[in-house]
């Protein structure tokens, strides 16, 4: 055999032995992409889903903070009415508006933790709001009554408390993609 021929077939079993590296490092390349792209999917869809459970969570809440706060400001209301109409120290509708209370404050703690800053401004406002007008009623009913302590100044601050309700509504509805922002 000659030299050349023993050059070419080196050369043959190098080209031979490249393409199949060759095919080897490209099937291998190809498989990389096709797994970071399943990666990608994996995580978008991941992030969907937990996107999805976070919006769940927040609607279940607004639904809960919106209905115990128009239950809480109704027995508000309510005992007002009563108490207005009763003989002072009655205790007419204060054990619903003690539950309703509770039930109010539990959905607000609750909101808190999980709310974005919108809305939890809002919550503030109609929470303090409505603090307001317990207190207003408590100290009424105890006889420690403070200047601006009256049953008039409940009403007046019952529809103050309906309008920020509806501001906290307004904002949980735009947070939730109901509505659009005004």
């Amino acid at each position: 055999m000659s030299t050349d021929a023993l050059i070419i077939a080196v050369i043959g079993v190098c080209g031979t032995l490249a393409a199949t590296w060759l095919t080897q490092w490209s099937n291998d390349r190809t498989r990389q992409r096709e797994l970071d792209h399943a990666e990608l999917q994996r995580r978008a869809t991941y992030e969907e889903q937990a996107q999805d459970a976070r919006l769940t969570i927040r609607r279940t809440a607004y639904v809960a903070l919106n209905a115990s706060a128009r239950q809480y400001l109704t027995a508000l209301r309510n005992r007002a009415h009563a108490w207005e109409s009763t003989a002072p120290g009655s205790n007419q509708g204060a054990d619903l508006l003690e539950e309703q209370r509770a039930s109010y404050r539990n959905c607000y703690a609750e909101a808190q933790m999980i709310v974005p800053d919108t809305v939890l401004t809002a919550a503030r406002a109609a929470n303090a709001e409505l603090n307001e007008i317990y207190g207003i009623l408590r100290r009424l009913e105890q006889g420690s009554v403070r200047d601006g302590d009256s049953l008039s100044a409940v009403r007046s601050r019952v529809d103050a408390a309906r309008a920020l309700l509806h501001d906290l509504r307004d904002a949980m509805r735009s947070d939730l993609g109901v509505t659009e922002t005004s």
